[in-house]
């Protein structure tokens, strides 16, 4: 299954990055995603180590609805996944001090962004290895059923 993104990288024009460190492989992030308020994209890349990405599909009128997609992204393969508004975003560092780089086309505060539970069975997303670190916010995200 490949996705059909209405968004390309032609126009993405960068407002801010960001760097998130993940010192202990099986760091987890996610299911984020950008509400329909302040919609953005971001391009995800892995400037040391690896991980898989994952993107999930929410947007209810699409033909992919609730299916997810996951690619391994590395500072060796150089890959970057686009996640435009309407995608879920996931990720788990595969190595230890693993440093993933978002380029964002919109500048704000945290707070824009809203989260599913990673465990949601409508998902059934499926990690490539156990999460050993995880947030609060990202552990304690609702179900779709109680959104």
């Amino acid at each position: 299954m490949t996705y059909a993104y209405e968004d390309s990288i032609d126009g993405f024009k960068i407002k801010e990055t960001r760097v998130y460190t993940m010192p202990q492989k099986g760091t987890f992030f996610g299911i984020h995603y950008s509400d329909e308020a302040t919609p953005f994209s971001k391009l995800v890349s892995v400037v040391q180590g690896r991980g898989m990405d994952y993107v999930v599909d929410l947007r209810k009128d699409s033909a992919t609805y609730l299916q997810w997609e996951a690619v391994e992204l590395s500072a060796d393969n150089t890959l970057a996944v686009l996640v435009p508004a309407g995608i879920g975003h996931a990720f788990i560092s595969l190595e230890d001090n693993t440093i993933q780089l978002f380029a964002i086309n919109k500048t704000g505060k945290d707070g824009h962004s809203k989260q599913i539970n990673y465990e949601d069975p409508q998902i059934g997303l499926k990690l490539e290895i156990p999460i050993t670190q995880i947030s609060d916010y990202d552990s304690n995200a609702p179900f779709l059923e109680e959104k």
